[in-house]
């Protein structure tokens, strides 16, 4: 069965804005590493977002330009992916726990679950679907969306897919390291909206070679953070390509998606 792309949103250093990151996602400009605007994902009350970290403000700035046009938000379900979570949550815990007194803040610890994004877009849309939140290190771009996928081809409604990553401070960072903030987000259904970009289809396990970018400028961000693994994908959909992409996948496999109109 084919699930319908009806809307993408890409965010990270170079790609701060829907338009620009269009642009350069269908090959009429090259990527540059540029300085990420701050981001202020206006759909959290400002106190919440007070307290929330990077890592949540980038997966729900996301969303937030993925669906400016759409009304019904509080029926969506979602699908949440991260290869390793907040990983500078992570390091504050740690340290705080290495620490004699052993005090870690009552936010950092709201914050240290891996759904703690789904949460804050919960809170955001008043939400009533239903939310997953995923982690399979480089596998976690596919796996994700083969949930968001089947949850379409069994709900029959509409799916909120959002995949994010982010560096991590030292000495995460040595162990585990990414190279840039990325989130990727796609709005999936059973059926096409005005402005549909294309279909997808899970093809099965391969042994191919990973999917390159087609705009080799952007190369640096799909082999320097995890979700990035997704960009060629959400390449095919912005040109109107029809190809199948392969993406990582669980023990050394591959998994190839069909991309097609």
């Amino acid at each position: 069965m084919k699930v319908y792309v009806n809307g993408v949103s890409v965010i990270g250093p170079g790609l701060n804005d829907a338009q620009e990151a269009q642009v350069i996602l269908r090959g009429e400009k090259h990527w540059h590493n540029e300085e990420m605007h701050s981001l202020k994902p206006t759909m959290l009350p400002s106190n919440e977002r007070r307290r929330t970290t990077s890592l949540i403000k980038l997966a729900l700035q996301a969303i937030q330009d993925l669906l400016r046009d759409y009304d019904d938000l509080n029926t969506l379900s979602s699908v949440f992916a991260s290869s390793d979570g907040d990983m500078e949550i992570v390091d504050k815990m740690c340290t705080a726990l290495a620490d004699a007194e052993r005090l870690v803040s009552p936010t950092v610890f709201h914050n240290s679950v891996h759904n703690a994004p789904a949460g804050y877009w919960s809170i955001a849309a008043s939400l009533r679907g239903s939310s997953t939140s995923i982690s399979a290190a480089d596998a976690t771009f596919m796996v994700g969306l083969m949930e968001a996928i089947t949850r379409v081809m069994t709900e029959q409604g509409v799916v909120l897919y959002v995949a994010y990553d982010s560096p991590g401070p030292e000495p995460i960072h040595a162990k585990r390291p990414f190279v840039h903030p990325l989130a990727v987000a796609l709005r999936l259904g059973a059926t096409p909206e005005t402005g549909v970009l294309g279909t997808l289809t899970l093809k099965g396990e391969t042994e191919k070679s990973l999917t390159r970018c087609r705009n080799i400028s952007l190369e640096p961000l799909r082999e320097g953070v995890p979700c990035g693994f997704g960009l060629p994908l959400v390449e095919a959909l912005c040109r109107r390509a029809r190809m199948e992409v392969d993406m990582p996948y669980l023990s050394d496999k591959t998994y190839a998606v069909t991309v097609s109109h």
